[in-house]
């Protein structure tokens, strides 16, 4: 059975560019949660843990670029923040 930790921690932060636009956003997410999902061993009925941990790793990246700010409110929905 592969490894379920999270392959994240793991892992170098992302670079991101400065003009990352919200569509480029989007399609990095989804290429980011399809390679987690290869390295977990493509298990089926899961997808959304891997969107989910892509999304954060792009929004902790997003972060430590300062390209976003966390927001002080609602810490837990990214989404608003990384598809702006």
């Amino acid at each position: 059975m592969p490894d379920e930790s999270s392959p994240l921690d793991k892992q170098q932060p992302l670079e991101l560019i400065p003009d990352f636009s919200y569509e480029s956003r989007h399609e990095f997410v989804e290429e980011l949660a399809y390679k987690l999902w290869v390295q977990r061993g493509r298990p089926l009925g899961s997808p959304e843990v891997d969107w989910f941990a892509a999304e954060q790793a792009v929004y902790r990246s997003l972060v430590a670029s300062r390209m976003i700010t966390p927001p002080s409110n609602d810490p837990q929905n990214i989404e608003e923040e990384i598809y702006r």
